[in-house]
């Protein structure tokens, strides 16, 4: 696939960086020495004659000896190693065999923790042995970004933190999503990837937990308990910021392909949309996924095509092409995580991002159909400049900022701006723009894996 060259809007205000850590690591070798016996071959000359089975433990015997067993030098599977992201049960029962999952010690080991994800609710009445919850209410935020507030938005630095600590998750942990459908599963993919996890350090399991109860037996009863880490995202180095696009950031987008600056393709991921952003191409998630219609991708034990077919599908999609830089984007930034996992997690495919918040939670109400009487200045009117193809409809707007900023600015990418901060990589809009400037290490070494 190509890699990401091109220039961005966001780099116009300074506050974009598009580079993600690689989390590496060698697997710790378990040597596990041979046992071999040996027999007496200096034989007394006045023995009498050996019988034949004396004869024959004798030889082998000797044939011991002198053939000892050599010792073997065995590895337990790297949870890195998959041939990308999407894994099947038989995959995730061998790391469970081999000890991987919730290791009690959180030392330089690389380790897996499997999140059960969404529904949490009936986790007791089965799960994979070992499995973690990651609820619902953890999985997205409101979040001021542009001129409101908006949600479902990625959850903040601080709340991913506390997620990861109580999960036992430690910088060579790899994390296994077990979720009821494509659709959750994606969403916590590119959420955990926004947060700076390389791809290969996040899994999702196909099927879900429901596909591995197929096959093996799932576990009942309440949750284990893990060791507690001090893990924080900053131990991922930078956010993967290149991954997610905001508000100010999408209508620039626009404007640049408009003027000829860029040539952005915008995967619309929603069925038969009634309007979309202009130029975008509408491409169903349902044609990711086995099983027939868009519902499959809320079907339980839902399970993703190949990559062949998947790269097929796409860069057979008229307008998409191997090497544009994709936008994905829907209603709310869920069924979005659908083609970002698809080019992501499954063809490993370095340009493509979520549009979070979307067309219906978010881009819609950027116009002049306001009920509530907050019309945005018309910089930020998706209703004008050829931004929106179709009719955006009635809308609803509260713009909560004291003072309207540029696109350009970082003060119209607040979220992002925040979550820099968190990292680390930025410094507060002002003295009371919140967040912390610690550095990325925060001083915790390894952060809760120590040698």
């Amino acid at each position: 696939m190509a890699e990401r060259t091109d220039n961005t809007p966001e780099e116009r205000f300074n506050t974009s960086r598009r580079s993600v850590l690689a989390a590496s690591g060698t697997g710790l070798a378990l040597a596990i020495a041979g046992c071999s016996s040996s027999g007496d071959d200096d034989e007394p000359a006045d023995e009498p004659e050996p019988t034949d089975q004396e004869t024959d433990q004798n030889e082998t015997a000797d044939t011991q000896e002198e053939e000892p067993e050599e010792e073997e030098d065995t590895e337990p599977p790297d949870p890195e190693a998959t041939e990308n992201s999407i894994i099947e049960p038989a995959t995730l029962k061998e790391w469970q065999d081999a000890g991987l999952v919730n290791l009690e010690e959180l030392d330089e080991r690389k380790r897996v923790v499997v999140l059960r994800i969404w529904e949490t609710e009936t986790y007791e009445d089965g799960h994979i042995p070992g499995a973690l919850k990651w609820g619902a209410d953890e999985f997205h935020a409101a979040r001021v970004e542009g001129l409101a507030e908006a949600a479902p938005m990625v959850p903040s630095g601080e709340a991913m933190d506390e997620i990861l600590q109580r999960s036992g998750v430690c910088p060579k942990t790899t994390i296994v999503l077990s979720g009821p459908s494509t659709l959750r599963a994606s969403r916590a993919y590119w959420t955990l990837r926004y947060w700076g996890f390389p791809r290969e350090r996040v899994k999702i399991l196909d099927g879900g937990y429901h596909a591995y109860g197929n096959e093996y037996e799932l576990a009942t009863g309440t949750e284990p308990d893990p060791p507690q880490a001090n893990f924080s995202v900053k131990a991922n180095g930078e956010l993967n910021d290149g991954t997610r696009l905001g508000i100010a950031q999408m209508i620039q987008r626009v404007d640049l392909k408009h003027e000829g600056e860029r040539d952005d393709v915008f995967l619309d991921n929603r069925p038969d949309p009634d309007a979309t952003i202009d130029t975008a191409v509408v491409d169903d998630p349902a044609n990711y996924h086995e099983g027939e219609g868009f519902a499959t991708k809320f079907s339980e034990g839902g399970t993703w095509k190949s990559a062949d077919e998947i790269e097929t599908h796409l860069f057979g999609l008229d307008g998409v092409e191997d090497g544009d830089t994709i936008v994905t984007y829907c209603g709310s930034g869920y069924r979005a995580a659908m083609g970002f996992t698809a080019l992501d997690a499954i063809l490993g495919y370095d340009d493509v991002a979520v549009y979070d918040g979307s067309f219906s939670r978010q881009w819609a109400h950027y116009d002049g159909n306001n009920t509530e009487g907050n019309v945005p200045p018309d910089e930020w009117r998706v209703d004008k400049y050829e931004r929106t193809d179709g009719d955006t409809g009635s809308s609803g707007l509260e713009i909560v900022v004291d003072e309207i900023p540029s696109l350009e600015s970082a003060a119209a990418n607040q979220l992002m701006h925040s979550d820099l901060v968190y990292m680390g990589e930025a410094e507060p809009l002002d003295e009371s723009g919140g967040g912390s400037t610690e550095s990325g290490d925060g001083g915790g070494g390894d952060w809760g894996c120590s040698a």
